[in-house]
């Protein structure tokens, strides 16, 4: 529990205001009482249903959200896709059970900034997590992160074709900002430019480049840039 302990003493910390989407009741119990032991962490909502979260969470406006998948109703790649698509600035971390590709990519296509496997996370590690994604940072569990950066490579090089040379000077520079692990909200704030500004040239590239993620369009057009080397 280290990282429970680095906060004590700290009075002058802002915690991280967190919300938990979570359906197993005991796990969303535990994992708030967890959490709410460690002054660096502030938990100011919690939901048991896609609907209930996707309604709540505009309305708390959180630093972060960590969302299960497997939710009754609205799945958690949902909630994620519709908080993206209302402009809401809260960060969203997936934590679940899956770890599989599909799941992940999935998660990272409709918007989430990172994802975690509940097997693979102690307390001190979803804390760290928590403080990563508030510092800019895209964690995700090493393991799925290495199959999916694979499978990526693995994949044929669609955008060897022309795709790649139509985008823009600014969409470059924002996939670019990506490559180091940099959220949505860090490429506004490190390029000067709103968040929907940024999420405006994303939407852009996906569509130029035939793909669903960021992940992907890094993927892309690095590939692309091996293939023409």
């Amino acid at each position: 529990m280290s990282a429970v302990q680095m906060g004590s003493g700290s009075g002058n910390i802002t915690p991280i205001r967190v919300v938990l989407v979570e359906d197993n009741r005991q796990f969303l119990a535990e994992l708030t009482t967890l959490l709410s032991s460690t002054p660096l962490i502030r938990v100011v909502g919690s939901y048991t249903t896609g609907e209930a979260a996707l309604k709540g969470i505009p309305q708390v406006c959180p630093d972060v959200a960590l969302i299960d998948l497997g939710l009754p109703g609205l799945s958690g790649v949902e909630v994620v896709r519709g908080l993206v698509e209302r402009g809401c600035q809260t960060d969203c971390v997936v934590l679940t059970a899956y770890d599989d590709d599909a799941h992940l990519f999935a998660a990272l296509e409709a918007g989430a900034v990172g994802y975690v496997v509940k097997a693979e996370t102690s307390l001190a590690d979803l804390v760290r997590v928590i403080q990563d994604v508030r510092n800019g940072g895209a964690p995700m569990s090493l393991g799925i992160a290495r199959r999916g950066l694979d499978t990526f490579r693995a994949r044929p090089q669609r955008t060897s074709n022309p795709e790649v040379t139509q985008l823009t000077a600014r969409e470059r520079e924002i996939l670019e900002h990506h490559v180091p692990g940099f959220t949505t909200k860090k490429v506004a704030q490190t390029l000067h430019i709103s968040y929907e500004t940024v999420r405006r040239h994303q939407r852009a590239i996906y569509e130029k480049l035939q793909v669903h993620s960021m992940v992907e369009a890094i993927a892309a057009v690095h590939g692309a840039r091996k293939v023409k080397g």
